[in-house]
């Protein structure tokens, strides 16, 4: 297992990858929310732009800029948002990779407590995929649905699960049903935006492949690091937060074999401006 830490803002971890040559960089960014996100711990970040959103893109901008150039040319982007602020950064991604290398909007769905007086409540995320170039990497998923009754011919493809519950296998869609985190979760730790494994885990299988290099660099928690290590890829994680990188550290060494790689510093260390 490899892995490193850098400690830095997005703009210096990103070029101080050597060349183009991620296969997959996930990126959480600050969604526009208007509040700082901090925990106790003080792990988090101040999610208040003065300036409203053109001081966020602003922002913004040249740290997508730098991602993309640390893809390889099979490489993918995902940048996850909410409706803050998605529909604005998708022009910019549009005008980075150009709208041809556009991929897909994964939405994510969940169900979490409340809702809005005056609104529908509130309940996705919007996952963005661009690709580098036209032969990026992309590994056909499956997911389970399940079936009312049995039907079709023969009930081709019908199976039956312990508990009798009916289902097929069908090509994975762009709208993902995968339950948010909540409190008394095993998975979860002190970070306030912290994503599930299971959101990981399925993007890194779609766009990679054991031994590919993996980064995120709004790493908070580490999420995105842990699924990427635990499927045999190389994960690199960047995050301006000590805290988080601490929790991200003690949730990458508790893996099996977290310590056992020399190929790769373990540890966290500083980025280069």
């Amino acid at each position: 297992m490899r892995w490193l830490l850098l400690a830095g803002d997005v703009l210096a971890c990103a070029r101080g990858v050597r060349g183009a040559s991620l296969d997959l960089v996930y990126a959480d960014p600050p969604f526009f929310s208007g509040q700082a996100r901090r925990r106790p711990s003080g792990a988090g970040f101040d999610d208040r732009w003065i300036g409203g959103i053109e001081a966020y893109l602003a922002w913004l901008r040249p740290r997508l800029a730098a991602m993309r150039d640390t893809l390889s040319p099979t490489g993918s982007l995902f940048v996850h948002l909410d409706a803050r602020a998605v529909h604005a950064v998708k022009l910019e991604l549009d005008r980075l990779f150009g709208s041809e290398r556009f991929v897909n909007e994964i939405i994510w769905s969940y169900r979490t407590g409340g809702t809005g007086r005056r609104h529908l409540a509130r309940k996705h995320d919007t996952i963005l995929f661009y690709a580098r170039g036209p032969g990026y990497q992309f590994h056909a998923l499956k997911e389970r649905v399940p079936l009312a009754h049995r039907y079709g011919f023969a009930n081709a493809g019908v199976r039956v699960d312990a508990t009798g519950a009916s289902y097929r296998l069908a090509g994975l869609r762009d709208v993902w049903e995968i339950p948010a985190l909540r409190g008394n979760m095993p998975e979860r730790v002190d970070f306030p935006t912290q994503k599930p494994l299971a959101l990981l885990r399925r993007i890194v299988a779609l766009t990679t492949r054991p031994g590919d290099r993996v980064a995120d660099f709004f790493c908070g928690s580490g999420t995105t690091l842990v699924a990427a290590a635990e499927a045999g890829r190389i994960a690199l994680g960047g995050d301006i937060s000590r805290a988080a990188l601490e929790l991200a550290h003690r949730r990458l060494a508790a893996l099996p074999g977290g310590n056992l790689d020399p190929a790769i510093p373990q540890q966290i260390a500083s980025a280069r401006r």
